[in-house]
């Protein structure tokens, strides 16, 4: 069955004898194309949701947002992949099931991994932050996830009926709804830019041309220091971490509130939470690591208040 969507999708792409390599599944089925090409399926993984990120947005209108906006940090000066466009002269391609894809340009290199995660690393990492969120000024869209006071809320309610469910205990629930409750009131005084909001080991390549940041099918608007939540939840080294603000500063020509970073770091985990928990809820790590996340990032945003 997959083989046959996969199939008819490259036909809308005119390319009939590809070579097609499944990289990954999560948020979407992802594909290697002769080495030249990454198609997106975007058809989630059983147990992974992002719909209730999407704040009533247009799924399609998203879709041609995160591309569009591709193009606008290429044309300000960053190194990022760029769509390709279907037979039909369209950035978004829709299967005759309903099913959305979308393909991009394929980059050379290679993903992060702890090892990577020196002093020296973090400077540059900091600096291809700075340039992504430097290169995203003057975009516009308005059918994007917005990771705000209201998506906070919709989140609680979201958790509000695994423990009314009772596959959540109340302590937990209770621990990360309050930290929700303590992030929307952040958000609700942060200034918000278009960013990438999902930076992960995996999402990050090294290039013969540096850092370069890949998969933004979770992009939208925010403050910018979700961005840093989602580096500094791989990065707990404190060296690594300054070295990453103050690459960051001298791009941006800005100071970075790192006592902020906390509560977006706690973000991503919800975050992360959230779009996973019918994938971890059993699992013995995540059994494990719930009530450390409650006790070290969610409740001690109250001992920051």
């Amino acid at each position: 069955m997959e083989a046959n969507l996969l199939n008819d999708i490259l036909l809308q792409y005119d390319m009939p004898y590809v070579k097609a390599n499944l990289v990954r599944h999560n948020e979407n089925m992802t594909y290697c194309i002769d080495d030249k090409y990454l198609l997106r399926i975007h058809k989630s993984k059983p147990g992974f949701n992002t719909a209730h990120f999407d704040n009533d947005v247009i799924t399609m209108k998203r879709h041609e947002n995160e591309l569009e906006f591709l193009r606008h940090l290429h044309a300000n000066g960053l190194y990022v992949q760029l769509p390709i466009k279907n037979i039909d002269d369209k950035l978004v391609t829709v299967h005759k099931d309903g099913t959305v894809a979308t393909m991009l340009t394929w980059l050379p290199g290679r993903t992060l991994n702890k090892d990577d995660l020196t002093d020296h690393f973090g400077y540059d990492l900091g600096k291809m932050l700075g340039r992504m969120h430097r290169a995203a000024e003057g975009y516009y869209a308005n059918e994007v996830i917005h990771y705000d006071q209201k998506l906070c809320q919709k989140l609680i309610s979201f958790l509000s009926a695994y423990y009314n469910n009772g596959k959540l205990d109340k302590k937990y629930f209770e621990s990360m709804s309050n930290a929700l409750e303590l992030i929307g009131d952040r958000l609700k005084q942060a200034e918000s830019i278009f960013l990438h909001t999902d930076l992960s080991l995996s999402n990050i390549l090294i290039t013969d041309k540096g850092l370069v940041p890949i998969d933004f099918s979770l992009f939208g608007y925010s403050s910018p220091m979700l961005d840093f939540g989602s580096v500094f939840s791989f990065v707990n080294e404190a060296d690594c971490r300054k070295s990453i603000i103050m690459g960051y500063e001298e791009v941006m020509g800005v100071i970075v509130n790192e006592s902020e970073i906390d509560y977006y770091v706690a973000f991503q985990i919800l975050l992360g939470i959230i779009l996973h928990y019918e994938l971890w809820v059993t699992k013995d790590w995540f059994i494990k690591r719930l009530p450390e996340w409650c006790c070290n990032n969610f409740d001690g945003l109250y001992r920051m208040v």
